[in-house]
């Protein structure tokens, strides 16, 4: 199980290793609804702790960031694409 805490709400919680992290995000926080599938970036977020817990960046999501002027980090993230693949991660939107 990976462990997601969400610094903004002083929020822990646990979800399957590779699972994505939005439904959760909606369910235990007040994460903001999006588009779910990287064209937007309403759920951009950044990775406090833990980015190389994380599965890689699709094109998708480097190209949505950029649009949205967001630098091309490994610590900025869409929350729709992410998915901790295992371990911890601290995450802040």
């Amino acid at each position: 199980m990976a462990k997601v805490t969400v610094k903004n709400d002083n929020v822990t919680f646990e979800i399957p290793d590779g699972e994505p992290i939005l439904p959760y995000l909606w369910e235990m926080t007040s994460f903001p609804q999006g588009c779910e599938d990287g064209s937007t970036a309403m759920c951009a977020c950044v990775i406090l702790k833990g980015e190389g817990n994380v599965n890689p960046k699709n094109h998708q999501e480097i190209v949505t960031l950029q649009k949205a002027g967001v630098p091309n980090t490994s610590r900025n993230r869409l929350a729709c694409l992410l998915r901790v693949m295992k371990g911890e991660i601290e995450i802040e939107y």
